[in-house]
């Protein structure tokens, strides 16, 4: 019998997404391939780093932390593909990439990707000043709420990890006030309670139709990308198809 979390031919690679549309990103490139395994952690990188142990406890071969982010680099732009080579945390940890991963998605990526480092956030960074200073301070090209979760996790365990990003928010732009408790606690999105937000204040309308577009393009890049990388994983890691 083929124990709980793992594929026939033993093993598994266990990603961790913030979002439920992030999720479902990763599906439509998996599809029902058992060696691919997903977790929601509602943009919260206590419940990341939880579900990823959870993955390496069950025989994970790999963690792939994959979302959307906001940009720190000038130069990047939304859809913006960014491999992260390692991960730095808010308490100065910083937790390498596995090599092998980060170059198999490299090679992989359908489009220009760049590779480097990411800050992990336990809040979130809205404003272009706050960008800014993370950009300043850490070289950071990219922030999201998780990666520094998963990395954590998998570095405790011995399992190689890797962040998937696509940039939503470029670092010129600021997020609006409405879209900051947007994200319920199982990654799913707090459409109504946005919408009441922006009719409160409408000035923020183009600020939310641009940060919708914005993550349009980044979830766009997330699905043309990831069906070619998890192929070249799957093949880094030894994984065979399940038949």
């Amino acid at each position: 019998m083929t124990a709980p979390g793992s594929s026939a031919h033993g093993g598994f690679v266990g990603v961790v997404c913030g979002l439920k549309s992030e999720a479902a990103a990763v599906r439509r490139a998996a599809g029902d391939d058992p060696r691919v395994r997903i977790g929601v952690s509602g943009a919260n990188a206590d419940r990341a780093e939880e579900i990823a142990a959870g993955f390496c406890a069950a025989g994970a071969r790999g963690v792939l932390s994959v979302g959307v982010s906001g940009g720190l680099d000038p130069a990047l732009r939304p859809g913006d593909l960014v491999l992260g080579a390692g991960v730095a945390a808010p308490d100065g940890a910083v937790f390498e990439s596995d090599p092998a991963l980060a170059s198999a998605g490299l090679a992989s990526a359908a489009g220009p990707a760049r590779a480097g480092r990411l800050f992990g956030a336990d809040d979130i960074i809205d404003s272009v000043a706050a960008k800014a200073a993370l950009y300043a301070d850490h070289r950071a090209l990219a922030v999201d709420m998780e990666s520094h979760g998963c990395a954590r996790a998998a570095a405790r365990a011995g399992v190689a990890f890797l962040a998937i990003r696509a940039v939503a928010d470029p670092a010129d732009r600021a997020l609006p006030p409405a879209a900051l408790g947007a994200v319920a606690s199982d990654g799913s999105t707090r459409v109504f309670r946005t919408l009441i937000a922006a009719l409160r204040d409408p000035a923020q309308f183009p600020a939310l139709m641009k940060l919708g577009e914005d993550s349009a393009a980044a979830q766009r890049t997330l699905t043309r990308c990831l069906g070619p990388m998890l192929l070249r994983i799957f093949t880094v890691l030894s994984l065979d198809r399940a038949r």
